[in-house]
């Protein structure tokens, strides 16, 4: 059956402003875009727009799927202003003997101006164990009878990669920053397949009501074996979106025989080689600003990061690499220069929050795709400031500059860590209040969720564009988009393999 689009403002993306009056498809793929007058004699059926506007369906291009699910369904701290608040609400949730996770915390909104300790949930929760992982991800703070249960004593020495937090006394403060994070979490009683597939579906409609087709997630190694979430993504993705599964250093070579479908792929191994600003656990090139002596943590050593990438291109795969401070970047593309990916694939590099200029141009030479976040900005603006100093934000959240140097750039929300907005989004790559210079074009921020995603992950000939021979995903809002109507746009209709999977009611 042949289905006809038309009688709205239809935006094919292969160049800015190009549009066209209808779109013709069938079996999940676009196989006309032309007249209406054209066309009309070849459909079966006709879709009006009615006067809305379609673009390419919009893809994520870094999230963390099943944690955007679970932000939905439990108590979410990011809103939270004080200490005492974020303790109180989450005794309300606790059940005496049961491990209570959560997460959002940002010490930088807290009117303490501080990380919440363990003497912080002592004082109030003492019979149930609890973790609060902050906003980044990257650090957690949990009390005293989780440390017991994990065994951490004075004695406990920090991991590599990773550190335990101590005051000023030097006693443990229940604080654990990267991968000392592993020291408490692997405690916590593992979830099921069923729950998962539940967590997937709600974020799944979410994202849709949102205007996504799709996202690329890495899931795979934080929920027991990495089959107990596959086994959920093969339950609850059904044929209205498509996920891309980065795959985790740690279950990479366990993952290599798992055939993909129309709908999951599975895509590059995932790295981490440094933590967050928020944290100060980005590995910067010298000192923080505000903290003399603390240039950040490297989750791996060098040697270990070498083999990672050798492992990789045993197996002819790219891969998708967390850097945000400078140093990090460095580090990874000394590994990417003496061992490049198999043509024609590209490696990822994600977030690149802080650069140098010298950084910029050996990006250039290399095959590359840069994943950022534009709604860091509204984020992380105006504290980062104040952990980097002025000399360094030249060269900090510079995506102007980025695609200016002619580096192809996805964009990404990193929910549950922000706002998983498409639109918000690209709302702050085109009106940069904190850097105007480093604000982006419509077209251009529009690329970051359509081409340049598609072109991450080796699709740029097949999605991201409404052209012939193209997949039929589609996002439809209630008018073009502009400069200033992006933060206020309605999702009207929203389009998988050329089905309406979500419809504004």
């Amino acid at each position: 059956m042949k289905t006809l689009w038309t009688d709205g403002s239809i935006y094919k993306m292969d160049s800015e402003n190009s549009m066209t009056e209808a779109v013709l498809t069938e079996g999940g793929k676009i196989i006309r875009t032309g007249e209406k007058e054209k066309l009309l004699p070849m459909a079966d059926i006709v879709i009006s727009l009615e006067g809305s506007a379609m673009y390419p369906g919009l893809v994520d291009s870094h999230i963390h799927l099943i944690g955007h699910g679970e932000k939905l369904s439990y108590l979410d701290l990011s809103g939270f202003t004080s200490i005492e608040d974020i303790v109180t609400e989450v005794r309300k949730k606790v059940v005496p003997g049961q491990w209570y996770v959560t997460e959002g915390w940002n010490d930088n909104n807290l009117i303490e101006s501080r990380p919440i300790t363990r003497a912080d949930l002592d004082g109030v929760i003492q019979e149930s164990p609890i973790v609060l992982k902050r906003i980044c991800r990257h650090v957690l703070v949990t009390n005293s009878i989780a440390m017991e249960i994990a065994g951490i004593t004075e004695e406990t020495t920090s991991p590599v990669g990773g550190m335990i937090g101590r005051d000023d006394n030097g006693r443990l403060n229940g604080l654990f920053y990267d991968e000392a994070q592993n020291l408490i979490t692997s405690h916590i009683p593992p979830v099921t397949s069923d729950y998962l597939a539940d967590v997937i579906r709600l974020s799944i409609q979410d994202l849709l009501s949102k205007g996504l087709t799709g996202v690329h997630t890495e899931d795979m190694s934080y929920y027991g074996p990495y089959n107990v979430p596959l086994k959920a993504y093969h339950d609850a993705v059904e044929e209205n979106f498509k996920v891309h599964l980065l795959r985790h250093h740690l279950v990479f070579e366990q993952m290599q025989g798992e055939v993909p479908t129309e709908f999951i792929e599975f895509g590059a191994m995932k790295i981490f080689v440094d933590g967050s600003l928020g944290g100060r656990t980005a590995l910067l090139s010298t000192d923080y600003f505000d903290a003399t002596g603390t240039q950040g943590v490297a989750v791996h050593p060098e040697e270990k990061l070498e083999q990672l990438v050798k492992l990789a291109r045993d197996y002819q795969e790219n891969i998708a690499v967390h850097v945000i401070g400078d140093k990090a970047t460095e580090l990874i593309l000394d590994v990417i220069e003496k061992y490049p990916p198999p043509h024609p694939k590209k490696d990822r590099l994600i977030h690149v929050n802080v650069l140098r200029k010298d950084l910029i141009e050996r990006m250039r030479k290399l095959p590359l795709v840069l994943d950022i976040q534009p709604i860091f900005v509204p984020s992380d603006f105006p504290w980062v400031r104040e952990r980097l100093g002025s000399e360094r934000m030249e060269w900090a959240y510079a995506w102007k500059t980025l695609i200016a140097a002619g580096l192809e750039c996805s964009g990404g929300s990193d929910s549950p860590i922000e706002n998983a907005d498409p639109f918000l989004a690209m709302d702050a790559a085109v009106n940069n209040v904190w850097n105007p210079a480093q604000s982006l074009s419509l077209y251009e921020a529009l690329c970051l969720y359509t081409i340049g995603s598609a072109k991450a992950i080796g699709k740029g000939l097949s999605r991201g564009k409404i052209e012939s021979g193209y997949d039929a995903d589609f996002t439809i809002v209630n008018e073009p988009l502009t400069v200033s109507n992006l933060a206020k746009v309605s999702v009207c209709k929203t389009v998988v393999a050329g089905n309406i999977v979500y419809e504004r009611k």
